[in-house]
């Protein structure tokens, strides 16, 4: 259980600083009852997304997340529960007309172990889910 998030930066940047781009985000759907993880399971581990138009070509890293939420009831604290963060980076080459390279945070440090989205009971009944982290870059 949990959402699935994908973050752009620019290559030479090397992932530092305020660099990362929100691009994509899923969470829960309430009329499926299902979660990002789940549509990516269902379709054997793809998830597709498009790079946003307007983005510079160029050389980029892109950073896919799922943020596992089975023991995220309570934060982090350095024992066994908390949010589990599974991600991949890739580079790849953007290319196209696009003029912009989107204002990004720094990953990491774009959570915070008590933020809502993080902490979050599974467990407890639930009709909708907030990802975390800023909105998706448009």
């Amino acid at each position: 259980m949990g959402p699935c998030i994908v973050w752009i930066a620019p290559l030479e940047s090397n992932g530092e600083g305020d660099v990362w781009a929100k691009i994509f985000e899923d969470g829960y759907n309430p009329k499926t009852k299902k979660w990002c993880i789940d549509t990516v399971n269902d379709n054997n581990g793809t998830l597709d997304i498009t790079i946003p138009s307007d983005i510079l070509a160029g050389k980029y890293l892109l950073r896919t997340e799922i943020i596992a939420l089975h023991l995220a009831a309570v934060p982090f604290t350095g024992g066994k529960d908390g949010a589990e963060y599974y991600s991949n980076c890739a580079e790849l080459t953007v290319s196209g007309g696009g003029k912009t390279v989107p204002k990004g945070v720094a990953i990491p440090g774009v959570y915070k172990v008590d933020m809502p989205g993080i902490v979050f009971n599974t467990s407890a009944p639930f009709t909708s889910y907030k990802i975390p982290g800023p909105p998706v870059y448009k």
